[in-house]
């Protein structure tokens, strides 16, 4: 999808916009877009699976191409850094760097809990973020809706059983709790979703909203920027909270 460029985006008295690219491919299904300044001009979904590596580039490209950048004009780039798909954050964090290597671009990197619960709806005061961890655990993040009607993180991502994340809500006097993310498919009954368990204080956010976007990844990283808050180059590194199952597996037959 293109959106029109037609219209000039600043005027000669104006600074020139910020060129910026922001990923996201810490779902199954990425996504890349473009823009000048707040002004998104372009997005393209990526496949769903593991095709991100194979599909970012020639999307940035074509993206580029078609409003007429050249990859040196780039300025700022934003990632989802995870958790999520250690593969895809690797990925997308790769193709960043190359970027600021070649065109001196700023970094930021947003968390991939706050991209998805930036979806939730405008009711939701309490959200918590889940995505599968497999091994009867999920990465968990639970956000609540402050005055200024904005959701901010109550705790840092972590690594839980389900029922507990849930849990701790009750013990922090929530009252209804909304919950999204794709880590529902597999823990539904854990954190109280089952039908026969349904109840009013545990709500199911609509499934198209568990999808973290890229455009999301640009509003969030917009502010960041605004802000002063860019990430340095060593510290633009995934957020796993666990290891690779591949990598510990390595670590404990090397005793380590």
């Amino acid at each position: 999808m293109i959106i029109d460029s037609s219209k000039p985006l600043y005027t000669a008295a104006d600074d020139p916009p910020q060129h910026i690219v922001a990923i996201e491919t810490s779902s199954r299904s990425g996504s890349i877009c473009i823009a000048a300044d707040s002004r998104i001009l372009g997005e393209r979904q990526l496949s769903v699976g593991t095709r991100h590596a194979a599909e970012l580039m020639p999307a940035l490209r074509n993206l580029c191409a078609e409003c007429g950048w050249q990859a040196g004009e780039i300025s700022q780039v934003f990632v989802s850094l995870g958790p999520g798909s250690f593969t895809g954050v690797r990925i997308a964090i790769s193709i960043a760097r190359g970027l600021r290597l070649a065109t001196g671009a700023a970094l930021v990197g947003v968390p991939s809990m706050d991209v998805i619960a930036a979806n939730a709806p405008a009711e939701a005061r309490d959200v918590l973020v889940v995505l599968d961890a497999k091994r009867g655990q999920v990465f968990a993040a639970r956000f609540g809706r402050g005055p200024n009607g904005k959701l901010l993180a109550v705790a840092e991502p972590e690594l839980i059983e389900p029922a507990k994340a849930v849990a701790r809500a009750w013990e922090d006097g929530v009252e209804v709790l909304h919950v999204m993310g794709e880590g529902i498919d597999y823990h539904r009954s854990a954190l109280g979703l089952a039908a026969a368990e349904a109840g009013e204080r545990v709500v199911e956010v609509a499934r198209e909203l568990w999808v973290p976007r890229s455009v999301k990844v640009h509003e969030l990283g917009r502010k960041l920027a605004l802000a002063g808050r860019f990430t340095r180059p060593e510290a633009f590194l995934p957020t796993y909270i666990r290891l690779a199952e591949a990598e510990e597996v390595w670590r404990k037959k090397h005793g380590q």
